[in-house]
């Protein structure tokens, strides 16, 4: 095998690119650590969720398409400590509107 060069192309963890202020969507990483306000409407998530900045931007758990993000409050702090105990938010849930058994007029006896 003389003369051939050989390459080895390592198969790493796929980074998402990071968004712009302008594009904070589904599908890139969040720039800064803070409270965003959630924007999808096609079901009816969290209306905001506090995320860590590098983590990817979560996904609707019920659909494909794409879920917006509005920075509220900064947060940059937040996530910095190794030692911390930090959760990372892969997607979020539909809310769901559960009815009260108070308001219906329904009572256990």
């Amino acid at each position: 095998m003389r003369g051939r060069a050989i390459s080895f192309r390592l198969h790493g963890e796929k980074r998402n690119p990071v968004a712009t202020r302008n594009n904070l969507r589904t599908g890139c990483s969040v720039p800064d650590s803070g409270i965003y306000r959630v924007k999808h409407s096609q079901h009816q998530l969290p209306k905001e969720v506090t995320l860590i900045g590098n983590q990817p931007f979560p996904r609707c758990s019920k659909c494909a398409e794409p879920v917006y993000f509005e920075l509220v409050r900064s947060a940059p702090a937040m996530g910095t400590d190794a030692n911390a105990f930090n959760v990372a938010l892969y997607q979020l849930p539909e809310m769901v509107e559960q009815e009260d058994d108070s308001v219906s007029g329904s009572s256990v006896a």
